[in-house]
């Protein structure tokens, strides 16, 4: 099958740096199972409204999807690790993600102006949440921290409209 100019498909081990950045024709975007990680800045500015990350996938690069304003949803796969800075910062058309259980921390800035969050459950493998790591989700109403969490960066959830839980008081908060 030729791919049009809305979709892209991707046959190496690495989606490298800058790979696809900014290219607002690209609307959905199909990674197979040979990649192994996606660089910085690769998809940053595109217009995806859906991407399917393989199992195959370990690390999500610095702004990777930011700016993706497109992008409704997204599943993140068991074997992501770590997400690069800011990875989907400003993907303001974000409504929902399936954080995995692998995740061991929520780095610096990663869905901060992610306007259409509305509620985000943190799985019980993260201990840190980094500064701004969801600041400016003017949408997020509901957090759900497991008791695993035990620091919380500056201005994690500033400018959010969540009820403070309970549970914040018995937390590091840098």
């Amino acid at each position: 099958m030729n791919p049009t100019k809305e979709e892209v498909y991707i046959h190496r081990k690495r989606v490298t740096d800058v790979a696809f950045a900014e290219c607002t024709s690209i609307t959905s975007i199909v990674i197979p199972d040979s990649v192994k990680s996606i660089g910085d800045w690769a998809f940053y500015g595109c217009s995806i409204t859906s991407i399917t990350i393989p199992n195959s996938v370990t690390s999500i690069g610095k702004w990777a999807f930011s700016e993706c304003k497109g992008l409704t949803s997204i599943t993140i796969p068991k074997s992501v690790t770590s997400f690069g800075r800011a990875a989907f910062a400003r993907c303001t058309g974000l409504t929902s993600i399936n954080l995995p259980d692998s995740l061991t921390s929520i780095g610096n800035a990663v869905f901060v102006e992610c306007t259409g969050l509305t509620s985000i459950t943190i799985p019980p493998s993260v201990t840190l949440i980094d500064g701004n790591a969801f600041a400016g989700c003017i949408g997020l109403t509901e957090v759900i921290l497991p008791d695993s969490v035990t620091s919380i960066g500056r201005d994690a959830f500033y400018r959010c409209n969540i009820d403070q839980p309970s549970r914040f008081g018995d937390i590091d908060w840098k």
